[in-house]
């Protein structure tokens, strides 16, 4: 697993504004990025699970998650909190990395990032990659939603140790398309070489769905002392979401390394 880079957000954000634009017709949906994992055939408690995770793709929600990377013994927390429009590709995020915060704007196909008040970067969703295990790129709720989608050997349980019995478990893996879907050449690597070393799935997905929507997703990764853990919940669901997106933008390719690349995916 990749080692981060510590977070001197400010120096990332100078150079990142030297960087060339890049540009691109999609609308930034994730809907087909993960497509090739979805299985051939899905048991009924698979149909179920699936179900409820595109009626959660297809209205907006507060998005309430954190990301947990432990690499040699150095753990990494990100916290990432924010109302997301997702049927519609607009929200704003906030990210929450030790002492400092990203903030983050979706409008469509464009995401703004900006770690000052008033000082914005702009970028394309469709083209930005992941380069850490379980991270979406930029961010993304919408990926995110379609890996879990994407999960397989599902299994339901009505007794649960979250939510006390009202609510549905849900279990099952990632498969490894899943996983390495947008990520950077280097991360796709570091995936194989995982899956080369340990037999079976590599990571677990346990998910709760309470009154008929999904609250809770916690997926997780261990190999020896490579750690990474991801919890999802979503909450408010319908609610309107407001953007503003801001008045102006340097525009930059997708970050791919550094303190800004690691905030946002």
């Amino acid at each position: 697993m990749r080692r981060t880079t510590p977070l001197v957000v400010a120096v990332t954000l100078a150079a990142a504004l030297t960087a060339a634009g890049c540009s691109s017709d999609s609308d930034g949906s994730e809907r087909r990025s993960v497509s090739s994992a979805k299985p051939a055939a899905d048991s009924a408690a698979a149909k179920e699970f699936r179900s409820v995770v595109e009626a959660a793709r297809s209205t907006s929600v507060t998005i309430s998650e954190s990301f947990v990377l432990q690499d040699d013994g150095k753990r990494t927390v990100l916290v990432i909190d924010g109302p997301f429009d997702l049927a519609h590709g607009r929200g704003r995020l906030f990210v929450q990395a030790g002492g400092e915060q990203l903030d983050q704007i979706f409008v469509g196909d464009k995401a703004y990032l900006s770690t000052r008040t008033d000082q914005w970067l702009v970028t394309d969703r469709s083209t930005a990659e992941s380069h850490h295990l379980l991270r979406a790129p930029l961010n993304d709720p919408q990926h995110l939603l379609a890996q879990i989608a994407a999960t397989t050997e599902v299994t339901k349980s009505s007794k649960d140790p979250v939510f006390g019995g009202a609510a549905t478990r849900y279990r099952g893996v990632l498969g490894y398309q899943a996983l390495i879907s947008r990520t950077a050449e280097k991360t796709r690597g570091e995936i194989g070489g995982y899956r080369q070393d340990r037999e079976g799935a590599l990571v677990s997905v346990d998910a709760y769905v309470k009154q008929g929507r999904l609250a809770l997703v916690r997926l997780d990764f261990q190999m020896d002392d490579h750690f990474a853990h991801v919890s999802l919940q979503l909450s408010d669901f319908g609610e309107p979401v407001e953007v503003t997106t801001p008045p102006s933008a340097t525009p930059i390719a997708p970050p791919a390394k550094g303190a800004l690349a690691f905030m946002a995916g």
